[in-house]
């Protein structure tokens, strides 16, 4: 899995024509979601 930074999600967002204001629900969404992921993965490991 490749991690983008919050910069690096902005710059590739807007690349693909998202709007400003709809940016920054888009890295919310994606933190949450890669949270998540980690945590089912170390929950797998234990």
């Amino acid at each position: 899995m490749v991690v983008l930074s919050s910069c690096e999600i902005l710059d590739e967002l807007k690349k693909l024509g998202i709007k400003s204001s709809d940016l920054i629900q888009y890295v919310i969404e994606y933190s949450a979601y890669y949270t998540i992921r980690n945590i089912q993965f170390d929950d797998l490991n234990d």
